[in-house]
């Protein structure tokens, strides 16, 4: 950041409670838990394609249930992206300082800061 950034401290500070309401959105809209989503979702439905209907896919793939092992795959691929997403979520620190960066040079282009 800049020099001016120093002296805007009173301008960018965010309250507790939204510093808890912005790690709290950030947090849930992660990108990990979006594609983590679509994976399961899919493969809930790819799964299913291959529980429903085998001998199709069998007769295809040369006896290979190709539905159902990439149902399953895509399952273990979305859970893997939850766990990555509870393993290591993005830090505090990082979600609040960003923020806090926005705003002042929010406020650096509103003439705010001098």
């Amino acid at each position: 950041m800049n020099e001016n950034s120093k002296e805007s401290p009173d301008l960018v500070q965010l309250s507790e409670a939204e510093k808890k309401r912005l790690i709290r959105s950030t947090r849930r809209t992660d990108l990990r838990r979006i594609i983590g989503a679509l994976f399961v979702i899919y493969g809930v439905l790819v799964t299913i394609m291959g529980i429903v209907d085998p001998a199709t896919d069998a007769a295809k793939t040369g006896g290979l249930h190709i539905n159902l092992w990439t149902g399953i795959s895509m399952l273990v691929a979305g859970g893997l992206f939850f766990l990555w997403d509870k393993l290591a979520p993005v830090p505090e620190e990082d979600i609040v300082a960003s923020a806090e960066s926005v705003e002042i040079k929010k406020a650096e282009g509103e003439g705010k800061l001098g």
